[in-house]
C-alpha cells in the first residue's frame, strides 16, 4: 500500500472489504485487531490501518497519537506463544496525512501447514474474513484447516476393508487396459491385488494388506465407496435459465448424481456429456480421447477431472457440483487450491490435496500435465470465441470454482452468423415455411435434441426475428412450433 492509495481510498470513502480493515487506535490497540490478524492470516491476507475512525458511516483520519506504543505492542503480540499460535511476519508502514500519523500493517496469508492461526492458545478462537467482517470459525471450518495442514494426505491413509469386497472388477479392468495401451511394457499378468500393491494403493501394515482411501475412491465397489464417503461424488444439473436473474420454475431439465467410484463417475458423465454436445463425434472407446478432439471437449474434460481429483473428500457436508446454464457452465469444488490461482499458471509440480488420485488420472493422460491445465483452459476457451473463464479460490469457504461463459464475443458471433446465413439459416427457414417443432427442426438438420443445439440453431433465429413462435406467450409449451417470419421470408 502506498500513501496515495490510502488517500484515494479515504476520499472515495471505500468500505472495508476482505483485504482492508480500519481501526482508530489513538493510544492503544483495540482487542478486535487481533481477530482481524487471525482472519487475514487464515484467508487471503490484507491491510490493517490504525488511525482511521468511522463517524456516521464515513472514515476520517483520527491519527495514532502513541505511535511507538501502538506499533511495539502490535508487533510484539504477533509472536508465537503470546497472542497468536505462529509468528506473523508483517510488513509495516508509517504515513503522515493532514499532519496526523497513520500506521499500516500488511498481514500475509499463513501457509497451510500453520493454519488455522488462532488467539490466546484457544483453537476455537480462529477467524476467517468474509467481505468486510471477521467471523469466528465453526467446528467444520477448523477441521478443514487441520486436514489440509497435515503432512500425510487424506487419500494416502489406510482403511480397514475386506479386500475381496472392496474393489469393483470392471473399474479395475477398464483402468488397467488403458494403462497398458499407454504403456506397452506394463505387465498385464499381475493379479488385481498385486497391481494395487505395486502402485501403492494397497499398503502392508503388520503383515496385513490394507487399502488406501484413494484406492477405494478410485476403484471401490458402491458399498465400499458409500461407507467411506456418505455423500455423492458430483451433482450435475442442466438448468433452463441464466446464471443470474429470475430463475425458471423448472429447477433443471436434467440432473445426474454420481455416487460410485471416480472411474465409474468419470465414464458416466463423459457418456452423458457426449449425448448433449452440439455435434456428436467419435471418441476412442479405450482412451476416451480423439486425435483432433474439439476444444470444448478438452476444456470440459480438464475441468471435470480437476473437480474429481482435487476436491476435499473428507468434507462430508458438501458435494461437488457442475451446473450447465444457458449462458455459462459452473464448476464448484469443496476444497480450495493450496497455492494461489496465479501460481496455477506457472509450469511445474504443485502441492495437491489428493496426490495418489491425481497420479492415477495423470498416468492415463486424462488431464493436462502439472502447470499446464489452467493455461490450456483459458487459451482453448478464448479460441472458441468466448470470454476468458473466471476462477475463484475462496479461502474463507475453502472452495474452488470455475465459470465458463457461453456468450460469444461480438466478433466471433458475427463470424459465426455470417458463415451460417448461406446454408444452415436458409435451410431452417425453408423447412419452417410450414410450422415445425424444435425436435423436427433439429432432426431435419441432423442435430441431437438438446438445449445447446436449440439455443444455437433455433433460439438465435427467434431473437433475430427470422423465426416466430406460434405460442409466444408460452415459450416453453410442449406444443410450441416455429414458423418462418416475414423478415425470414425476405431473407430467403
Amino acid at each position: 500500500m502506498k500513501k496515495q492509495d490510502l488517500v484515494r481510498i479515504l476520499k472515495t470513502n471505500k468500505n472495508e472489504w476482505n483485504d482492508l480493515e480500519f481501526k482508530e487506535a489513538g493510544r492503544e490497540l483495540p482487542k478486535s485487531a487481533y481477530e482481524t490478524v487471525s482472519a487475514f492470516s487464515n484467508t487471503h491476507g490484507g491491510w490493517i490501518v490504525f488511525g482511521i475512525a468511522q463517524i456516521d458511516n464515513k472514515y476520517t483520519i483520527s491519527g495514532v497519537i502513541s505511535v511507538d506504543k501502538v506499533q511495539n505492542d502490535f508487533l510484539s503480540a504477533l509472536r508465537a506463544d503470546q497472542k497468536v499460535n505462529h509468528d506473523i511476519l508483517v510488513q509495516e508502514k508509517l504515513f503522515e496525512i493532514e499532519g496526523k500519523k497513520i500506521l499500516a500493517f500488511y498481514i500475509p496469508e499463513a501457509s497451510r501447514q500453520h493454519k488455522p492461526i488462532y488467539l490466546n492458545g484457544d483453537i476455537r478462537r480462529s477467524y476467517i474474513r468474509r467481505g468486510g467482517c471477521d467471523q469466528r470459525c465453526n467446528l467444520q471450518e477448523i477441521e478443514r484447516f487441520l486436514r489440509d495442514a497435515t503432512a500425510e494426505r487424506w487419500d494416502s491413509e489406510t482403511v480397514d476393508f475386506n479386500l475381496n469386497q472392496a474393489f469393483d472388477k470392471d473399474s479395475l479392468k477398464w483402468y488397467r487396459h488403458l494403462l497398458h495401451e499407454r504403456n506397452p511394457g506394463y505387465d498385464e499378468t499381475l493379479s488385481d491385488k498385486d497391481f494395487l500393491l505395486q502402485w501403492g494403493y494397497l499398503i502392508r501394515k503388520k503383515a496385513k494388506l490394507m487399502p488406501t482411501r484413494a484406492s477405494i475412491l478410485l476403484f471401490g465397489t458402491p458399498i465400499a465407496v458409500r461407507q467411506m464417503l456418505p455423500r455423492p461424488i458430483v451433482d450435475v444439473q442442466w438448468i433452463p435459465g441464466n446464471l443470474e436473474g429470475i430463475q425458471p420454475e423448472v429447477r433443471w431439465l436434467d440432473r445426474v448424481i454420481f455416487e460410485e467410484n471416480l472411474i465409474s463417475s468419470w465414464r458416466g458423465l463423459i457418456a452423458r456429456y457426449m449425448q448433449k454436445v452440439e455435434k456428436p463425434f467419435s471418441i476412442d472407446p479405450h482412451t476416451l480421447l480423439r486425435n483432433e478432439a474439439p476444444p470444448d471437449y478438452r476444456v470440459f474434460r480438464e475441468l471435470f477431472v480437476n473437480l474429481l481429483i482435487h476436491q476435499d473428500y473428507a468434507d462430508h457436508s458438501r458435494k461437488a457440483v457442475i451446473k450447465f446454464y444457458r449462458d455459462s457452465i459452473e464448476f464448484w469444488n469443496p476444497g480450495d487450491v493450496f497455492g494461489s490461482v496465479e501460481n496455477l499458471l506457472e509450469p511445474g509440480e504443485k502441492e495437491v490435496r489428493n496426490p495418489r488420485i491425481v497420479a492415477a488420472f495423470r498416468r492415463l493422460g486424462l488431464c493436462e500435465q502439472a502447470g499446464t491445465g489452467v493455461k490450456m483452459v483459458i487459451t482453448q476457451w478464448q479460441a472458441l470465441g468466448y470470454p476468458i473463464p473466471k476462477y475463484a479460490n475462496d479461502r474463507s469457504r475453502k472452495a474452488f470454482g470455475v465459470l465458463l461463459p457461453l456468450q460469444l464475443k461480438e466478433a466471433a458471433y458475427k463470424e459465426q452468423v455470417s458463415e451460417q446465413v448461406s446454408e444452415q439459416v436458409k435451410q431452417i427457414l425453408k423447412y419452417c415455411q410450414t410450422p415445425r417443432s424444435k425436435r423436427e427442426i433439429l432432426n431435419h438438420m441432423g442435430l441431437g435434441f438438446n438445449y445447446l443445439n436449440y439455443k444455437r440453431h433455433i433460439q438465435q433465429l427467434v431473437e433475430r426475428n427470422l423465426l416466430e413462435m406460434l405460442i409466444p406467450h408460452k415459450p416453453n409449451s410442449r406444443l410450441q412450433k416455429y414458423q418462418t417470419s416475414k423478415k425470414g421470408e425476405r431473407l430467403l
